[in-house]
């Protein structure tokens, strides 16, 4: 059997457009998660504005959207921060005590768990602050989030 040029061409041309494939899926990927991260975000900001309360779908819908981010590496710290925020805002909603507790528990362990990506980053350390000061047993975090923020302090010369 002898090989024609052409056929050496198309074979050679394969990985080439496997390649191109591959890269067009991992860009739509990354696509579709700004796009659900966004549109979380932008709903959060709403929330505690004016007048302004999610209904109950719109909630649902906030809090699913979070949780798909989750699904598709790698961890975003700052999906894991939408998510504390979220928390907080389900703990401010809540009627019982108990369940405001939990979210905000929940809350604060979610925000102490980015900052484990991102340790320099002082706003989130602020936030920590915030939800662990929300909790029963949040002193060890408090403590911690305090030691981080004045380490971060930049030097006065």
């Amino acid at each position: 059997m002898r090989l024609n040029f052409s056929n050496v061409s198309r074979l050679s041309s394969l990985p080439l457009i496997i390649f191109a494939g591959s890269l067009v899926l991992e860009g739509s990927r990354q696509v579709y998660v700004d796009i659900v991260s966004t549109a979380a975000g932008t709903e959060l900001s709403f929330w505690g504005a004016e007048a302004y309360q999610p209904t109950e779908a719109v909630i649902a819908r906030t809090g699913s959207n979070l949780q798909q981010l989750d699904h598709f590496p790698p961890v975003a710290p700052g999906h894991m921060a939408q998510q504390a925020y979220f928390l907080s805002w389900q703990g401010f909603f809540a009627d019982d005590i108990e369940q405001r507790l939990a979210f905000n528990e929940q809350a604060a362990a979610k925000q102490y768990q980015s900052m484990m990506l991102r340790p320099a980053y002082r706003q989130g350390w602020a936030e920590v602050i915030e939800y662990a000061s929300r909790t029963r047993g949040g002193a060890k975090m408090l403590d911690e989030a305090y030691t981080r923020i004045a380490a971060l302090q930049p030097a006065l010369n």
